[in-house]
């Protein structure tokens, strides 16, 4: 997903606290509101930052509560931004395909779903780099189906 189609999809799914957000989406809407927060704060202007953040507060939410989704976990997770630097490594989880009850049709998720062209790709369960010919994950050991 790049940054266009991801600050898209966090705008249009503005107060969507269900299904899950890749981590390109998040981060992609995160280093947005970031540009755009100094953009503004450089430009002295406080009641329009003050206006914008108070705008994007919600999607913020929405997006973050769909990150901890995609990685598996409830969205009350979310109240660890309190904390931000578990809730960064906590946003940085990878996507977890086997058993995700937040979005549906994952829990039947194989290994070959995350595949890519080439045999080349990630592991489903612990996230690591999967290259071409691998039968078996050297990060988990997983087997690959394929």
């Amino acid at each position: 997903m790049g940054p266009v189609q991801a600050v898209r999809t966090c705008f249009t799914k503005y107060a969507d606290f269900r299904g899950a957000a890749s981590r390109p989406e998040y981060w992609w809407f995160v280093l947005f509101n970031l540009v755009v927060s100094l953009v503004l704060s450089s430009a002295h202007s406080t009641l329009v930052s003050t206006l914008y953040s108070l705008a994007v507060l919600v999607p913020g939410l929405a997006v973050m509560v769909r990150r901890h989704h995609d990685a598996g976990r409830s969205g009350w997770w979310a109240f660890t931004i309190l904390i931000w630097p578990w809730a960064l490594v906590l946003l940085a989880y990878p996507t977890k395909a086997h058993n995700n009850k937040y979005v549906a049709g994952r829990a039947e998720a194989g290994v070959t779903e995350t595949s890519l062209q080439g045999g080349a790709g990630y592991c489903p369960v612990c996230g690591k780099l999967r290259l071409p010919g691998q039968t078996f994950c050297s990060g988990c050991g997983t087997k690959f189906d394929d």
